[in-house]
């Protein structure tokens, strides 16, 4: 991986460190993406007139992205990672639901299209699909434009089922999972091939640039590595519900490729945390919070559990998610209660200043630990 944005002694060292957090074997302190948003001063591209055009435009998509990449400061480990998308429920769109694009809003809704199960005995990509047609032309010039600057990442994949939910509606699918439970898992099986079949078409775009890989929850490998398990479905149904309709769609996909973080957001998904530990190829777990949540550090039973089953931990802070917090202080509650080798600390701050302290701060207090 090389980015003209920062030093080489950097990026060998990031690049050492992010490979040994997957192989269990990072040493003395936690893997910390520490950026700065906008260090440097600069005016962007200028933004198209039609808000769906943020996001459908894609000459501007990309210089979009290399302007915000090429003015944020790396720390610690962090490296530039664009990551193409066309919303969470992009993956509904290239099943051939309508997409409503909010760009603004950094979202997208799907219209549920699904009225009878029994009529969409098959679901499938079209390659004719405008959306999956547009996200494939958005990747391939991120991967084109980005050599010697940035990783393009796997995409946010709500696939499984949400995917389900967003084409049929979740209060539908819900009654569908206790009256029609053989054509849902039915549908599960179609949508975990499906997940491996846009994940081999990335991987034959992203890998041959030599760049690595990557996804929205930042880090990063020279293998294919992914996060799984976008199931803000899960948190309305209970874990023996879970066990018998995402459990399969989450060994499968972990078994798909070589590193792997779960996505478990928020209080409503934690109940299937016991479950999760069970799958041996999952490597992390991204604990998110919520809104107004007590910060990762009041979580400590939560996370020693997840470590103590082997997998390492993320933790989150940007925006609503613990933007505001105390990172030095958050760093020695986390350090000196977990094991900092198994954690991955990500955070967004305002100056570069702050980037760097926080990162020495991470290695002066687990090098005293010690």
């Amino acid at each position: 991986m090389q980015s003209i944005w920062v030093e080489e002694k950097q990026i060998a060292k990031a690049l050492a460190r992010n490979e040994a957090f997957w192989q269990c074997k990072l040493e003395d302190y936690p893997l910390m993406w520490i950026t700065v948003p906008a260090a440097v001063p600069g005016q962007g591209p200028t933004e198209p007139d039609e808000e769906e055009n943020i996001w459908t435009d894609v000459d501007y998509v990309i210089a979009r992205a290399e302007d915000h990449l090429s003015r944020t400061y790396y720390g610690g480990d962090s490296l530039p990672v664009f990551n193409p998308w066309l919303g969470p429920d992009q993956f509904a769109g290239w099943l051939g639901a309508e997409l409503t694009l909010k760009p603004k809003d950094f979202t997208s809704w799907s219209q549920p299209f699904v009225d009878d199960w029994s009529k969409y005995t098959r679901l499938a990509i079209d390659p004719d699909n405008r959306w999956w047609k547009l996200y494939i032309e958005i990747l391939r010039s991120s991967v084109e434009a980005g050599r010697g600057k940035w990783v393009t990442g796997y995409p946010d994949l709500h696939s499984g089922i949400d995917a389900l939910a967003a084409i049929r509606g979740p209060e539908k699918l819900m009654i569908d999972m206790a009256t029609e439970p053989q054509l849902i898992h039915q549908a599960m099986e179609q949508m975990t091939q499906l997940w491996k079949y846009v994940v081999d078409i990335v991987s034959e775009i992203i890998l041959p640039a030599g760049q690595g890989t990557s996804n929205w929850t930042m880090g990063w490998s020279a293998k294919r590595f992914l996060c799984i398990g976008q199931n803000d479905f899960s948190c309305l149904i209970s874990p023996r519900m879970f066990t018998d309709f995402c459990w399969s769609d989450t060994m499968q996909t972990c078994n798909h490729v070589d590193h792997t973080l779960y996505h478990l957001d928020g209080p409503g998904a934690a109940k299937h945390l016991p479950k999760l530990l069970e799958c041996e190829k999952l490597n992390a777990i991204q604990w998110i919070q919520g809104a107004g949540q007590p910060l990762p550090s009041q979580w400590l039973d939560m996370l020693k559990q997840i470590q103590d089953a082997g997998k390492a931990v993320q933790v989150l802070y940007s925006g609503a998610h613990g933007g505001n917090a105390d990172l030095f202080q958050e760093l020695d509650i986390l350090c000196g209660n977990l094991d900092p080798r198994r954690l991955f600390f990500l955070a967004m701050v305002d100056t570069v200043e702050k980037a760097d302290a926080v990162v020495e701060y991470a290695r002066k207090i687990c090098r005293k630990k010690r």
